[in-house]
């Protein structure tokens, strides 16, 4: 069996062209969805489940899938085919945490948990854990609590004209992809939550200058047609959020937010930044499955209370430049996304929304917790289903937006667009509310695509730094293959050149991630002393039980002076390469020469990027001709979140990058063009001997 290398979803691992989800662009299809929206979710039809059998020609859909079951992120394709005139799931392939092929039992085991089979209807009201919780939460004062407002869309401009004090931020495939940008709540204080309406107006702001949103409208041509959710504390439900912000101007407004892991809820970016009120919000309350009483306006029912113990807000950075206006054009709110991440987890509920990449289905539902409905001040849940604008449709999907005939007001800012697959009952999220218009019942925002797919998995997968326990500092070690691996091994050499005794501690970490997942501690070595462990030693005795992923990051703190190696053993052939590199000053490469083009097909390469600092990096690579020097290209790596690592064929990275090597450029030298913490690596791997070499190393010439 050949060796084969673990693969990014840029070097096309089970990935064929994602097609379209079937359209219903009838009332009778949204009909339908609105009625299945409190459907209990069940498995697809698995008859013609055989993965053998899946090929492009074959595949009549394909869902490219992210989504945390059973607290850790997955990423996923599922293939399906016409059996008939059904439409069947024939194969699963995962792409995250490792490359692999699921057998029926797989799937269907796989299937039960991620989509919650055989929850129970209903659930019982109980409270989060942590000293983040508060059982009594105060009712929020509409005096002092006021809605988001909600944002407006220009429609798209004549060619060659733009509206005055706006820029339209073209977009197409080749859009760069949007590139994070926050606040760690840990770097700076933060105000009280609940700034009393006296602290408002004591604002040192010229009264002219304050924060005056426009009285919400409530009156909508036709009817509004949003329906109150009754129960919001079983699945999907539970998963939506009421979400109170405060600003370091002092105002608090009110959003809808997402749970989409134990750690982070996602909404609108202008939800989390304004430049009018300070930039980035001081602090966030959230109520997760807010509600109240079908029966009238009282006060808010909290089933699972408050959580406010915020690490980090993040948005994108070309939204922190212009956030603050009452309207944008429409395309311009592809930037308009973003997270909130917590010390803690949400305890109240295990599953959480599928996010399905590039989904072009309609109807959607939007569900949020909206200031007004029906010209009522509300505080409950509210749903509707709607289909694509027919502007939308025409004009927006090249620049990553879509928008549908749904009503919405102040308050449903962040609110979660999602798909009902009709056959399973199952939601998928699919994109988030930024912008409508109560009066023409439109509703629109960010899509969930490849543009931004590496930007919201980086989000949905986040951790708290040190969950679980564990140090990322010392030696930082890339590509250390696990012993799950069918045909290779890494084995890790420690050489003790101290004068005393000594251990080493190796943390292991999710490759794809970043992840801590365990650490070994090693026996004592004797000064003097080299001893060889095989990575299973590490694995085995590092503390936690965790599933062997192809490889690992690794970090290497030892107690005394001396050397390190990373040696990689090829089974079946009992050969040894050398595949050494970290952070030191000799190996923390930025630049590669002499990178074998996909022309030189015997000996493919491999190109590794490494971020060892302490946040996500949006990283680029600069290819030029090695021959000539001239740039031929760029690959835009996307986000690579802290500790982890992206991996792209040489072939994956030319066709992302628009470049052929044509009959003439054997070899590259790529450079990266973003400054960020963390190395490349340049992996060979000779298919005729089945070994893989490292050809990172170069000697420092000086005159």
């Amino acid at each position: 069996m050949p060796f084969s290398f673990p693969m990014s979803r840029a070097s096309g691992v089970f990935v064929f062209a994602v097609s379209a989800l079937c359209s219903a662009n009838s009332f009778a299809a949204q009909n339908s969805a609105q009625n299945t929206l409190d459907a209990a979710p069940h498995l697809p039809d698995l008859s013609s489940y055989n993965c053998a059998n899946v090929a492009p020609s074959t595949t009549s859909e394909t869902r490219h899938i992210g989504q945390v079951v059973n607290s850790r992120y997955y990423e996923w394709n599922e293939f399906y085919v016409l059996a008939g005139e059904k439409q069947k799931l024939a194969c699963i392939g995962l792409m995250r945490p490792e490359p692999k092929q699921l057998t029926g039992d797989e799937a269907k085991a796989f299937l039960t948990s991620a989509f919650a089979v055989g929850s129970p209807a209903s659930a019982p009201a109980r409270a989060q854990s942590g000293p983040e919780t508060t059982l009594d939460a105060p009712a929020p004062d509409p005096d002092n609590v006021k809605p988001e407002p909600l944002k407006r869309a220009t429609k798209p401009p004549t060619p060659g004209t733009v509206p005055s004090g706006q820029v339209e931020q073209k977009s197409s495939t080749q859009d760069s992809p949007p590139v994070p940008a926050g606040k760690n709540f840990d770097a700076a204080p933060t105000l009280p939550s609940a700034p009393t309406p006296s602290k408002e107006r004591s604002q040192s702001t010229p009264s002219s200058a304050l924060e005056k949103p426009a009285p919400e409208k409530t009156l909508t041509v036709g009817v509004d047609d949003r329906s109150q959710i009754a129960s919001t504390v079983v699945y999907p439900w539970n998963t939506l959020a009421y979400l109170n912000t405060t600003y370091p101007n002092g105002d608090s407004y009110r959003c809808t937010a997402t749970i989409v892991s134990p750690y982070v809820v996602m909404t609108a970016g202008h939800c989390v930044h304004n430049k009018d009120r300070g930039g980035y919000i001081a602090s966030a309350r959230v109520y997760p499955a807010q509600n109240q009483s079908v029966l009238g306006d009282g006060t808010p029912i909290r089933p699972y209370a408050m959580k406010s113990d915020v690490q980090q807000a993040q948005t994108t950075s070309m939204w922190t430049q212009i956030s603050g206006q009452d309207s944008y054009p429409a395309t311009t709110y592809r930037h308009d996304f973003a997270a909130i991440q917590f010390k803690t987890p949400f305890t109240h509920t295990g599953t959480f929304m599928p996010i399905l990449y590039g989904s072009t289905s309609t109807p959607v539902t939007s569900a949020g917790y909206s200031a007004t409905v029906q010209n009522k001040t509300v505080y409950g849940l509210y749903a509707q289903s709607g289909n694509e604008s027919n502007t939308s449709f025409s004009s927006y999907h090249s620049s990553h937006i879509r928008e549908f005939v749904i009503d919405a007001s102040g308050g449903n800012s962040g609110s979660p667009f999602f798909y009902v697959d009709q056959t399973t009952a199952q939601r998928y999220l699919v994109g988030s509310l930024s912008y409508g218009d109560d009066l023409d019942d439109q509703a629109g925002g960010p899509w969930y695509d490849s543009w931004n797919q590496d930007l919201v998995s980086a989000w949905a997968s986040w951790t708290p730094t040190g969950t679980p326990t564990g140090s990322v500092s010392g030696l930082r070690v890339a590509s250390a293959f696990s012993s799950s691996m069918e045909m290779v091994q890494s084995y890790l050499r420690f050489y003790n050149s101290g004068t005393t005794a000594g251990t080493i501690d190796v943390t292991i970490a999710d490759y794809a991630t970043g992840a801590i997942l365990g650490t070994w501690t090693s026996p004592s070595l004797a000064a003097g002393v080299a001893r060889q462990f095989s990575i299973q030693d590490v694995e085995d005795n590092a503390g936690s039980t965790f599933t062997k992923l192809p490889m690992y990051s690794l970090s290497v703190r030892p107690s005394f002076s001396g050397t390190f190696q990373n040696i990689l053993w090829h089974k079946d052939t009992s050969a040894m390469t050398n595949i050494t590199v970290c952070d030191t000053p000799t190996g923390a490469k930025k630049t590669l020469i002499d990178v074998h083009s996909s022309l030189v097909s015997t000996h493919p390469a491999t190109i590794v990027i490494h971020n060892t600092g302490t946040a996500a990096a949006a990283i680029s690579l600069g290819i030029y001709n090695a021959a000539t020097g001239q740039r031929i290209g760029t690959y835009p790596a996307g986000v690579v979140p802290s500790n982890a690592q992206k991996i792209t064929t040489i072939a994956a990275l030319e066709q992302t990058s628009g470049i052929s090597p044509g009959n003439s450029i054997y070899y590259y030298n790529i450079k990266s063009d973003t400054t960020f913490t963390g190395y490349l690596q340049h992996w060979l791997h000779n298919k005729s001997a089945n070994i893989v070499a490292d050809m990172t190393t170069t000697c420092t010439m000086t005159p």
